[in-house]
């Protein structure tokens, strides 16, 4: 008889309210207390010292170092008591504490190895959790009891009867399949994402192919592991088929759209566009959306479909430069000459206009109330915006027409009034 059969057969008040019951109770409170004092410590003098960028690693280092210590505490505990009593309660505690370290190494090395989306971390703790208590049941041998009775439990799905294990069957091992798809999938992206002989578009489609079909071949693999007749799929494949005809066009339309824009390479990321009023970069490429950032951070989610059926305008589809047009008027009585000259050298003074092509100043036309200069000149950031650039060009030309005495002029206008000396009588 083992440990865990002896304890679930043995398991009364009286045992509970022996010495020797108590005395190994007390070396578990006394374990946890030294863990969560030592956490604590850690993370007062430890985590607050810790640049962001560790924080996270330092607080999985913390996870990992509590039952750590509380195994070293219980396991000299129990090598004590085992001297004159018998310590079946801290066999027990040790078996479940190295599951824990077990289960939490293998949590933080995909954390660490394959860095999984956020989503995938929020659930860490649920799945760990989940996990070991899998393993507790199994070590105290009520794992068998719990499945018998829910197979017990049956319902009927059409013809066929199913019980509440294999449903949970189904959900459980269908789940671990999908999370094990999601992580090699992030495990693949992070690679793939490096190649830099690939197109940025390339890249992203193989790993959105690469993703659907490792999810459909994960949960076709589980189910059938299972047991689970798979030609039941063909009901689901028509019903949906069905609602894709009615209710699911837009999404369906726009996830084909999403792979037209990656095939075509009309977009890609990084791309300054303007969609309707919208005018920003594009930073994210989905099977179903486009984001794009606009200057002012603000980010717009564009469904594919508009890319595709809308009129769009790329300004780097093919050449990143884009044209930056200042426009000045000086008056009749300033210098044309001087003033180009004051502009040119402002725009060739800027860090991030372009020399080639070279800045160029133009006279557009003689106006009402002065001459309309226009200074023409190309950056390779247009991301980055324009306001700023454009400002510090006008305050520049400012300065140097108030030195060489060139005038910005005002409207005016002249009025002539009409039979003047019945006004004055």
């Amino acid at each position: 008889m083992n440990k865990f059969e002896l304890i679930k057969n043995n398991f009364s008040l009286d045992f509970l309210l022996s010495m020797t019951t108590l005395s190994q109770l007390c070396a578990i409170l006394i374990a946890l207390g030294l863990s969560l004092l030592t956490n604590q410590v850690i993370k007062n003098y430890v985590v607050g010292s810790t640049k962001n960028n560790w924080k996270m690693a330092t607080d999985g280092l913390i996870r990992i170092i509590s039952p750590i210590i509380i195994l070293i505490i219980l396991f000299f505990s129990k090598i004590y008591l085992d001297t004159f009593q018998s310590a079946p309660i801290l066999h027990i505690a040790i078996s479940l504490v190295n599951a824990l370290i077990v289960i939490r190494l293998g949590v933080y090395f995909i954390r660490y190895i394959i860095k999984p989306r956020p989503w995938i971390r929020a659930l860490e703790n649920t799945i760990a959790s989940l996990v070991w208590i899998i393993v507790a049941l199994y070590l105290f041998g009520l794992l068998s009891p719990i499945r018998e009775s829910l197979v017990q439990i049956q319902f009927s799905f059409g013809e066929n009867n199913f019980s509440l294990f294999l449903a949970l069957q189904v959900i459980f091992g269908s789940g671990i399949a999908v999370l094990f798809a999601v992580t090699i999938g992030q495990f693949i992206e992070n690679r793939l994402m490096k190649v830099d002989q690939l197109d940025m578009n390339a890249r992203v489609m193989l790993n959105k192919i690469l993703k659907i079909t490792l999810y459909v071949v994960a949960v076709v693999v589980a189910l059938s592991s299972i047991g689970l007749d798979l030609t039941f799929l063909s009901v689901f494949g028509g019903a949906f088929g069905v609602g894709l005809a009615f209710g699911m066009q837009k999404i369906a339309s726009n996830y084909i759209c999403g792979f037209i824009i990656l095939l075509d390479k009309s977009i890609h990321i990084g791309d300054i566009l303007m969609v309707g009023e919208h005018y920003g970069v594009v930073t994210l490429i989905r099977s179903r959306y486009t984001v794009l950032r606009k200057l002012d951070g603000i980010e717009v989610i564009i469904p594919n479909e508009t890319l595709i059926s809308e009129n769009i305008i790329n300004h780097t589809l093919t050449d990143r430069k884009s044209r930056i047009s200042v426009d000045v008027q000086i008056s009749y009585k300033s210098s044309v000459d001087k003033a180009f000259e004051i502009m040119l050298k402002t725009a060739k003074n800027e860090s991030r206009v372009l020399n080639d092509p070279m800045p160029s100043v133009f006279l557009m036309k003689f106006a009402d109330s002065g001459i309309d200069l226009m200074l023409s000149f190309y950056i390779l950031d247009p991301e980055e915006g324009s306001w700023g650039l454009k400002s510090d060009v006008y305050r520049e030309i400012w300065k140097e027409f108030q030195k060489h005495n060139i005038e910005i002029p005002y409207p005016y206008r002249t009025v002539e009034i009409i039979n003047s000396e019945k006004i004055k009588k």
